[in-house]
């Protein structure tokens, strides 16, 4: 089972650059645990940040560029999951 103890988004959609969890050994961040809530404003990015995840599965099973290449993404990608 792989377990993320943190990421860091740069530029994808509306998150310009945010870090969660544990990203590296200096960090002074602690790991993601296994329930996480996701809250914040319309707009703010929340489903944005599932569709993250949804892009590194594609690029662990389809490969980067066909993950970077795929249009439908997003809300179709998660319901068809």
């Amino acid at each position: 089972m792989l377990i993320i103890e943190g990421i860091r988004i740069k530029n994808f959609r509306v998150l310009k650059d945010v870090t969660l969890g544990l990203t590296n050994k200096q960090s002074t961040n602690s790991p993601l645990t296994s329930i996480i809530a996701v809250i914040g404003k319309n707009g703010s990015g929340k489903s944005t940040l599932f569709d993250v995840f949804v892009f590194l599965k594609e690029c662990f099973q389809l490969g980067v560029e066909s993950a970077c290449n795929n249009k439908n993404r997003g809300r179709q990608a998660l319901k068809n999951n």
